[in-house]
């Protein structure tokens, strides 16, 4: 049974950090939490309960898309709770005396991330506000809450007709009946797995299909978001999850909506394939030779739409498992971050790899008949990337011809690779990092060096996000060019400009937090 947001509310730390929350504490949000879990001892779950429910009426929005000036403008809302998840998954690979690091850094940006919609509008202060270049003063009133909270609904029939009503509720913008629906059912544990995989496909089929001159799209959030609630409730206990429901289950109904580009995906395989595609998880089991992943690395970089999606359904009659061919548009994703050189080219392509490292996730783990479709979304997203920022010629082979690495050692270089990163020189990160990768070091420290790194940032949860999906796809991918996907964190970790740079949380934690 779910534990309702009231109930959680009952607990006197969630007043205390919706007061800092409110007042834009930063310091002292981050504080409250290193207290409840070193002084308190309460769990990191817990904690998480906790601040989830004090967050969550406060970062909603009414729309994903706003008017300025006639012009639309994009508002994304959800980097609280990608932070938090990111942060649960990238513990592991730091060292012990910086496990709690990536939480803190979380836990500070909340403040930051409140009524992203007023933010833009100059009405709210924030990260947003910031951003745009606004010194907005904190208002007597707080955040809006645009959405609100519901009451489970629970309605007859079976299961699968439970869950479609969710599905059809969500996708027609029906906040309140959907987040209702979803409440119904994450109360039921033998629904949970059915609802999991659900909120997941809603997530990946909702992107847009072209990101070339266009303001109005979603850059994959919807499939960030669902991933983000639904490992969030692994990891605190489905139970008392209530504030990541209400952060972000509301939201996936939020439009716009975008469907078009799935709807094509489904005719194609409903056309040219066997079934309409649903046999082919169990049926395709030969892996792409790197020859063949070679070749569609080149498309994925340079084809028309037509012709690499003509592609996929080639390897797909051929036999070709839809686990390679994920596994071959996740490099294609690094390939994008490993040919920009532009700061602000860096969103297009993080946004494409971290949409197709949760895609391949969900597929990992899930027996869902339409994973095929997804296959075209993704590469879809890559090749859309590449088209726009006119990604046709690498790069990193003349920076790595440029790059010196003789005399010197593993330890040194990764050294040189954290230099490189916090000195925003994308250029030097990648080859230092090539140069480790070719001593043939052990890749753990490697792994170690740039959680640490990355967990220096602040105010972007991005930052981690993409450590986090390099490291999980490095440990899956069946080519042989899976090291790119470690060269791509590092170039983007130092070329993604920083907003707004500021390090005051490790600073903070190298000299309060680490000691306790």
């Amino acid at each position: 049974m779910l534990m309702s947001r009231q109930a959680i509310c009952q607990d006197k730390a969630v007043d205390l950090f919706t007061d800092a929350i409110l007042k834009h504490d930063q310091p002292r949000t981050a504080d409250l939490f290193h207290q409840l879990v070193r002084r308190d001892g309460r769990s990191m779950g817990d904690a998480l309960s906790i601040v989830t429910a004090a967050e969550a009426p406060f970062v909603q929005v009414p729309n994903h898309v706003n008017l300025r000036d006639g012009q639309i403008t994009l508002i994304n809302n959800d980097h609280t709770i990608l932070g938090l998840r990111t942060s649960a998954a990238l513990t592991p690979y730091l060292p012990d005396a910086y496990k709690m690091l990536p939480m803190l850094q979380s836990v500070w940006y909340i403040p930051a991330g409140l009524d992203i919609w007023n933010q833009l509008l100059g009405k709210y202060p924030g990260r947003y506000a910031s951003m745009k270049g606004m010194q907005v003063p904190l208002p007597d009133h707080g955040p809006v809450v645009w959405n609100d909270e519901q009451p489970p609904i629970v309605e007859s029939g079976t299961l699968d007709e439970r869950i479609h009503a969710y599905m059809v509720a969500t996708m027609s913008g029906d906040v309140r009946r959907s987040y209702g629906l979803f409440l119904g059912l994450a109360g039921e544990e033998s629904a949970r797995p059915a609802l999991r995989d659900a909120l997941m496909f809603l997530g990946l089929i909702d992107v847009q299909d072209t990101i070339i001159g266009r303001k109005a799209r979603n850059t994959g959030h919807k499939a960030l978001r669902a991933r983000a609630v639904v490992e969030l409730a692994d990891y605190i206990g489905w139970e008392r999850a209530h504030g990541v429901y209400y952060t972000g289950v509301p939201d996936m109904a939020v439009g716009p909506l975008y469907y078009s580009a799935y709807d094509a995906a489904c005719v194609i395989v409903t056309e040219e394939l066997p079934n309409a595609g649903k046999d082919l998880k169990r049926t395709n089991t030969t892996p792409l030779s790197p020859t063949q992943v070679e070749d569609f690395l080149r498309l994925l970089m340079d084809a028309d739409t037509e012709t690499l999606w003509n592609s996929v359904t080639g390897y797909l009659r051929d036999g070709i498992s839809i686990r390679s061919l994920g596994d071959a548009i996740q490099i294609g994703a690094a390939e994008l971050i490993l040919r920009i050189t532009v700061g602000r080219k860096f969103t297009d392509g993080q946004h494409a790899f971290d949409y197709c490292n949760t895609a391949n996730s969900w597929m990992r783990g899930s027996d869902n008949p339409y994973q095929a479709r997804i296959l075209y979304l993704m590469a879809n997203f890559v090749n859309d990337a590449a088209r726009s920022n006119k990604l046709h010629t690498s790069v990193i082979e003349q920076e790595f011809a440029q790059f010196d690495s003789t005399g010197r050692a593993p330890d040194r270089l990764l050294r040189d690779q954290d230099e490189a990163i916090m000195a925003f020189d994308a250029a030097q990160a990648t080859a230092v990092t090539n140069a480790y990768l070719q001593t043939g070091a052990d890749r753990a420290p490697l792994l170690e060096r740039i959680a640490l790194t990355a967990c220096k940032f602040q105010d972007d949860p991005h930052n981690q996000k993409i450590s986090h999906s390099t490291f999980e796809e490095y440990a899956h991918n069946t080519t042989h060019l899976k090291d790119r996907l470690l060269l791509a964190t590092s170039r983007l970790l130092a070329g993604w400009p920083k907003m707004p740079g500021e390090r005051d949380c490790f600073a903070r934690f190298e000299r309060e937090w680490i000691r306790h």
